[in-house]
């Protein structure tokens, strides 16, 4: 198929009819009438589609370095890359603002979350391992403890990215005057698999009281659990975690808080 009017336009005419920018009258009059330059017209649309795909925001900072960023824990040389091009780039400018206002709204950000050097996760004994699962869940109630079942709360719509989906991490839970907050992250190159952090707040306690308090992380699909406490800080980990799905426990002296689904994948889908 050839143009029935071969040199009426050019190609450049059609890529900025494309575009949406202004053109010579004589070039949508064109395309109206020639099936030839209206082919090469969609030929172009599609064309385009593809490289938007393909290239859509390829220069901005990932999500994690512009939370990075925020949060003040970049190197000079990326903050001052940053920066610049926040300087020019809208819509990252419009993450780090939406970012800021989470933030500033949100507790579990009102302390700084420092995760100190942990040796692996205590694996309970061999005696311990052969017991059921429904058996270590019941324990605290066999002790006259209260259960509380954690409350995830719903993310705030400011945290979502404007680039698409919102990650599931972090997440907020609450049991009446205790909130705890979860980060999984993909572990060290020595250790893999996966890593949970957790940090934990009281309303009307302050960080040292809840050193110590036990943190149980039962596999639901193995006989296993792994034990670890609160530090000063008010933050526990988990290193070297396996995908599946565990129950987690904090377990207080008059209760034990209880997450029923926590999710470990090493993508960014969980």
């Amino acid at each position: 198929m050839e143009c029935y009017e071969p040199g009426a336009i050019r190609d450049e005419e059609i890529i900025a009819y494309l575009a949406g920018e202004k053109v010579r009258p004589e070039v949508k009059a064109h395309m109206e009438r020639c099936a030839s330059c209206a082919q090469r017209f969609g030929t172009y649309q599609r064309l385009e589609h593809v490289l938007l795909q393909k290239l859509y925001r390829w220069d901005c900072p990932s999500n994690q370095m512009l939370g990075e960023y925020q949060l003040g824990l970049c190197s000079a040389e990326d903050e001052a890359l940053i920066k610049t091009h926040l300087s020019a780039c809208v819509l990252c400018s419009a993450e780090v603002e939406a970012l800021s206002t989470f933030m500033a709204q949100e507790d579990l950000f009102a302390s700084p979350i420092v995760v100190p050097a942990m040796a692996g996760n205590h694996r309970t004994s061999v005696e311990e391992e052969q017991r059921s699962v429904l058996e270590r869940l019941l324990e605290p109630v066999q002790a006259g403890v209260r259960r509380l079942v954690a409350t995830l709360v719903p993310m705030q719509p400011a945290l979502y990215s404007v680039r698409g989906v919102a990650s599931s991490w972090p997440r907020r839970y609450t049991a009446e005057d205790i909130s705890i907050s979860l980060q999984l992250e993909r572990g060290s190159q020595e250790s893999g698999g996966a890593q949970l952090v957790g940090f934990v707040t009281r309303k009307g306690a302050t960080l040292p009281t809840l050193q110590g308090t036990p943190v149980v992380l039962l596999a639901r699909d193995e006989k296993s659990s792994y034990t670890q406490h609160i530090d000063d800080l008010g933050n526990f980990i988990f290193t070297a975690l396996v995908p599946t799905t565990y129950t987690l426990e904090l377990r207080f002296p008059e209760a034990c808080v209880v997450i029923e689904e926590v999710t470990v994948v090493l993508d960014e889908d969980g």
